[in-house]
């Protein structure tokens, strides 16, 4: 089943970029994947268990340098737009 996914990731630190900037480039560098970011958040779509893999890894790898974060997903299950833009009816 193909999924979309948005996450917002807000480090409760000052130099917050230090890890959003890895986290995003962790999802990048997955080819199962498709990744959209603009300046709020991140869009994700794949098969499920491919995004749900890659989503548990990056958060796990996060979260295991000690900081603390707020994390934000909502998960549809179907392929939106989300390369085009803001999504028209």
């Amino acid at each position: 089943m193909t999924v979309t996914l948005e996450i917002s990731l807000y480090p409760l630190k000052d130099e917050y970029e230090s890890d959003i900037i890895p986290f995003i480039q962790s999802l990048n560098s997955n080819s199962e994947i498709q990744v959209y970011t603009n300046a709020m958040s991140t869009y994700v779509k794949g098969d499920w268990e491919v995004v749900n893999n890659v989503m548990s890894t990056a958060l796990e790898s996060l979260w295991s340098k000690g900081g603390t974060s707020s994390t934000v997903m909502k998960i549809i299950p179907r392929d939106l737009p989300v390369e085009t833009g803001f999504f028209r009816l």
